[in-house]
This record gives structure tokens, sequence and C-alpha cells, in this order.
């Protein structure tokens, strides 16, 4: 039963907090039982008891498989961002990706919110040997070095844990080998070849992003941590209409810090949706410096019929219980359990 699950946050360590990712929408709010069961309960109504073994029996077969080696010199470079609520599924999401990529190996790093246990976090470790398992709550002296003296407002942000993804760009820019990276969130599966995310690693290339957006124009006022509207009048860009961060090819060579931190001085960013700090700061580089979209019939945001022809799946938010009666059933019928 899928629900919101806030974690005891230790003390602050170094002067940071650890970050808090699991369903902050608005504001910190702990369900009680009542609503974690109700929740529950509506959702076997709708999707059947199936959801339940699917999501908390069947899913952990993944555990069983084999560890995936990520070198630290390997061509590619994958980053993601886990709290206790995605981790399990984290590992669905980069094997899945292996699987259908051929087994090209590829650096990985797993930032780690505060409700990742020490234990939890071996785990992961243990399943990706060789990547790099970074607690939020642990500043690198590398973004420590990016952002104190040139970036002063997003470094305050970096200290507050109400922008809990904020380290899944500053952290991931500082922390990163090579300039262009996958960034996938842990709800994307992979069904196919992802050949369009793969087809540009040049750097030289002259846009930031290649992203999953949905069929439509996007809600901007929930997409964005920001006022749109007083962006797009001060600084003459115009941020994606249809945008979503979960699922995309970053160029880092193109990222540029004056101009994020001019925006954050400037249109001050929400913290209520502090969720969208990511995806805020990759919407302003790709207004500033080009997106390219995957085809949305091929990497799916939305519910879609059948999965047939469909390389990626982000199954985000409120479609997540899709992702264990849809997207499992589908992976383990290709065979990624017995991998």
């Amino acid at each position: 039963m899928e629900t919101d699950v806030y974690h005891t946050i230790p003390e602050k360590r170094n002067g940071f907090e650890p970050m808090r990712l699991g369903g902050y929408t608005r504001g910190i709010v702990s369900p009680n039982v009542f609503t974690f069961l109700r929740r529950g309960a509506a959702q076997v109504r709708q999707l059947g008891l199936r959801l339940i073994w699917l999501r908390y029996v069947r899913r952990r077969a993944i555990l069983r498989t084999a560890p995936l080696p990520c070198p630290e010199d390997a061509a590619r470079e994958v980053h993601t961002q886990i709290c206790a609520r995605d981790g399990l599924n984290v590992f669905w999401t980069l094997k899945s990706f292996a699987f259908h990529t051929g087994g090209e190996p590829f650096r990985l790093i797993i930032f780690c919110d505060g409700s990742i246990t020490p234990e939890f976090a071996a785990l992961v470790r243990q399943h990706f040997p060789g990547a790099l398992v970074q607690p939020v709550a642990e500043l690198p002296g590398s973004t420590r070095t990016l952002l104190a003296e040139d970036c002063p407002t997003l470094w305050k942000m970096r200290a507050d844990p109400r922008f809990i993804t904020l380290p899944k760009i500053t952290d991931s820019y500082s922390l990163r080998r090579r300039d262009v990276v996958l960034m996938i969130d842990p709800d994307v599966l992979f069904f196919a070849p992802p050949a369009e995310l793969l087809a540009d690693p040049d750097s030289s290339r002259t846009y930031y992003g290649i992203y999953n957006v949905p069929p439509q124009p996007s809600d901007l006022p929930s997409t964005y941590c920001l006022d749109h509207q007083v962006f797009e009048s001060r600084f003459g860009l115009q941020l994606p209409r249809r945008f979503n961060a979960g699922l995309g090819s970053v160029n880092y060579r193109l990222f540029d810090w004056s101009l994020l931190e001019e925006v954050a001085n400037k249109v001050p960013f929400n913290p209520e949706l502090g969720l969208m700090t990511d995806q805020t700061l990759a919407g302003i580089t790709c207004a500033a410096h080009g997106l390219r979209e995957l085809p949305v019939e091929r990497y799916a945001l939305q519910p879609v019929q059948s999965l047939s022809g469909v390389v990626a799946r982000h199954y985000f938010s409120k479609t997540r219980d899709l992702l264990y009666t849809e997207g499992l059933p589908q992976l383990i019928r290709q065979g990624l359990l017995k991998r």
C-alpha cells in the first residue's frame, strides 16, 4: 500500500540536515494509521490484492539477481537519488536499464536522503559494486567549493532540507567525472533499448538536455518551484511548457551557475514545492541552452493502453502503483530476474 511516510531526521552533520524525499509535496505531514489504511484500501479496491503481492513480496525478488559492477572509469555515467520509499525500486530501474543496454558498464552515483539506513546503503553497494553511494547529509568538498563563494543563495538552499532535490543538481555536477550524465529517477523502468536517450553523448553538443516530457502542456505552477511569469518577464526566457526531469541526458558543460544564482536572487524559490527544485534548475537551463524531447509514445509519462512499443515508462506520483502491477510483470516476462 503506497503512502507517504516520513522518517525521523537525524541531527545536523557539518551544519547540514539530511534531505527528505518520502513523498514531500506541500509542507511536512505525517499521516496517521487511519490515513495509511484508507489509502491502502482504496489502492486495493482499484488494483486488487495482486498489488499487495507484487509490491511487498514479488518486488524483493530483484535482490536475488547478480550484482551489477559500476566501474569508476566507465564511458557512461548515471546519477539518481533515492529515499526509503523508492529504495527497492532503484534495483529494478538500474538493472532494467543495464538489461536493455547490452550490459555496457556505467559509472553510478546514488544520492541517499536521510531515510536511507546504513544497512540499506550497504545493500545498494553490494548490488552495484564500485558505485558512489552518497548520503546528501554529507556535503562533498567539491560542492562547497562550487557554491560557497560564487553562489551564496544556492549555497543557503543546499543547507535547507526543504529543497530536498537540490543535491541532484549541485552534488551531481560537482561529483561527476563526465560532462554528459544520464539522470534516471528510481520510478523509471526500461522495457527496450533506449536508443534516443543514448544517441548524443558528445559534450560538444550545443543543447543542454534530452528529456522525457508529458504529451500535454504541464501545469507550470506545480512543475516549477518559482513564479514562471516573473521569471520569464525578468529574464526573457520561456520555461518548457512540457517538461519532466525524471529521465534525461544532460550536458553539464552548458550549466550556467551565474544565471541560476541570479534567478535564485531575483525570483525566490518556493520551499513548499521543494521537490521540484532540481526540475526547476533543469528547466531554466533548458530554457537558456536548449531542450530536445524524447518521443512521448516511446518514453511514457502517462498511463498507456499497452507497453508494446514503449521503451521506458516513468511511474511518477499517482501512477506509482502501476510500476508494480504493470511494469514489474513485464520485466519478469522479459527475463530480468533470470539474469
